[in-house]
């Protein structure tokens, strides 16, 4: 797995808590805004910095998802597919993808999906109290 090295480092770092501040003072579309650059900055291939590709594109797929902009959130969860390569496959891409699935009205690929990261997670993907209406769907015929 490979590491970020200065000053690339430092800038994706920066990039990141100025996200989080705006983020926290509910400037959503700023936050993305910043966290694109970070993606921006991660050299290719990005998935073999496998913490920082994966965890920043789950972020930017939450946000867009907190912002209802679920257009959006599916370019980004086509793109997580490229992250985190080292990373153990439990299903967290599947579940990702297949939740904003769910929310584009696109059930077929939703259930799909959630049937992959079941299947990888032995049910533990839907373990949060977050997940209940995905469980539910998941579970129904």
């Amino acid at each position: 797995m490979a590491i970020l090295q200065s000053p690339i480092k430092e800038e994706f770092e920066s990039l990141l808590d100025k996200s989080n501040e705006q983020f926290d003072n509910g400037n959503h579309h700023d936050s993305i805004l910043l966290l694109e650059k970070a993606w921006d900055l991660i050299p290719e291939p990005r998935g073999i910095y496998s913490e920082e590709s994966f965890h920043l594109v789950k972020d930017i797929i939450a946000t867009y998802s907190i912002i209802n902009d679920f257009k959006k959130a599916k370019e980004w969860a086509d793109k997580i597919y490229l992250t985190g390569y080292a990373r153990i496959d439990s299903g967290d891409k599947e579940f990702i993808s297949g939740k904003v699935a769910f929310e584009l009205g696109d059930l077929e690929t939703a259930k799909e999906f959630f049937s992959i990261a079941n299947n990888k997670s032995e049910g533990r993907c839907f373990g949060s109290s977050k997940s209940i209406k995905y469980l539910k769907f998941f579970k129904s015929k």
